[in-house]
């Protein structure tokens, strides 16, 4: 049993940070049914194989839409809004993330569902939010990272640097996805359907909590930090990559020396060890550069310090961590299979992936409208119309 299982989600979100959210409710159970356009997603085209390509399942649709469905219409149609209403009016959840306004032009607003399901949780994600100085401004992950403080945290070499991820994106789906669990709850307390407005900005803010915390009091930003605070607190270089240690207290640093074969720094009484420390830092370094970042990193798991290699996803793949911690599920495209993530934590030693396959544009076109109660010849109208694509 999962916890979303029965309930129904409409989801008219594209890219990244709306499809995220809607994959995590479907992970926890929920039926998912993905409108698009007739162009579909526009992520479905970026990256991957000739044969992922040609069949509009690119890597950039696959990890956050799969066990969805897919209703591929024309929503610049009247009937086809109308098609939707009908889903909304049976729903217990809609999310969208168009800018602001545009469900409104299409008649499917928070305003406008409300009178065909009281009971309906309806989310909007945008960039800025509906409300605020920047309320309507487009933008995307790379735009948020910079409008937001993000950036301006994050500077190196020549200047603020964009992270990659996109985190933006993936955390803001997050943060919808417990926005609509919260919902619910909210819901069961008052017997109405709730709105909630989720802003990728908003959300930012809150990845930066100690930041924007100290900006508000001060009135000022903290400083940026650099790839090394202090003494063995940061990156250093190891024979073919960096390390990262995290020698926050004199307790750590000492470990550290101790594990990489310091152990006469190690053995200082506290006060020498703090008046010698740059001195220790020093060798530390030079320590370091000895031996590549894989081979250290196994000594720091051995000895318990809390350092460690830079490793990239093909180490950590191979380690085994993704699939012993059952991160990974996999599931079949048009094109083939492809490995996805599962929602990331164990209740009850279960673990939620997800169900069925990644859809094809359109896949489920005819099955949702059956299910609505229209007949073959209806439907093939509305095909042949160009309302919907099947």
């Amino acid at each position: 049993m999962k916890p979303l299982e029965g309930y129904k989600v409409l989801d008219l979100t594209h890219v990244l940070a709306g499809p995220y959210c809607t994959y995590q409710l479907h992970l926890l159970g929920a039926e998912v049914t993905k409108v698009e356009s007739p162009r579909g997603d526009m992520v479905r085209i970026w990256g991957g194989t000739d044969e992922e390509l040609a069949a509009r399942v690119g890597t950039g649709f696959v990890p956050q839409n799969a066990g969805k469905r897919s209703l591929c219409i024309d929503l610049n149609k009247p009937e086809a809004q109308d098609i939707v209403r009908r889903l909304a009016a049976e729903a217990d959840i809609m999310v969208e993330n168009y800018e602001p306004g545009t469900m409104q032009k299409f008649g499917l607003d928070y305003d406008s569902v409300r009178q065909l399901n009281e009971q309906i949780i309806y989310l909007s994600i945008s960039a800025f939010g509906q409300t605020g100085p920047n309320a309507g401004r487009p933008g995307f992950d790379d735009v948020v990272q910079a409008t937001s403080g993000y950036m301006s945290i994050n500077i190196r070499g020549d200047g603020p640097i964009r992270t990659g991820g996109p985190v933006l994106d993936y955390a803001t789906g997050m943060q919808g996805a417990s926005a609509v669990m919260a919902a619910i709850l909210q819901k069961a307390k008052t017997g109405e359907g709730q709105y909630i407005d989720l802003a990728m900005q908003d959300v930012t803010l809150l990845l930066i909590n100690r930041n924007t915390s100290i900006a508000a009091t001060t009135g000022e930003p903290a400083a940026a930090p650099g790839n090394r605070d202090a003494p063995m607190l940061g990156r250093y270089q190891s024979a073919d990559g960096y390390l990262m240690l995290a020698g926050y207290f004199p307790a750590h640093c000492k470990e550290i020396c101790r594990a990489i074969g310091l152990e006469t720094f190690a053995d200082l009484p506290s006060s020498e060890f703090r008046a010698r420390i740059d001195e220790i830092d020093t060798a530390v370094e030079a320590k370091l550069i000895e031996k590549t970042s894989a081979e250290w990193d196994a000594v720091f798991k051995a000895a318990g310090v809390v350092a460690g290699g830079v490793q990239d996803l093909k180490a950590v793949l191979d380690s085994g961590h993704l699939h012993e911690r059952e991160l990974i599920s996999e599931v079949a495209s048009p094109a083939g299979t492809h490995q996805v993530t599962t929602a990331g934590y164990r209740i009850s030693d279960a673990v939620f992936g997800p169900e069925g396959a990644v859809p094809g544009l359109g896949e489920h076109s005819r099955a949702v409208l059956v299910e609505l109660g229209f007949t073959d010849v209806e439907i093939d109208a509305l095909d042949e119309s160009g309302v919907i694509y099947s």
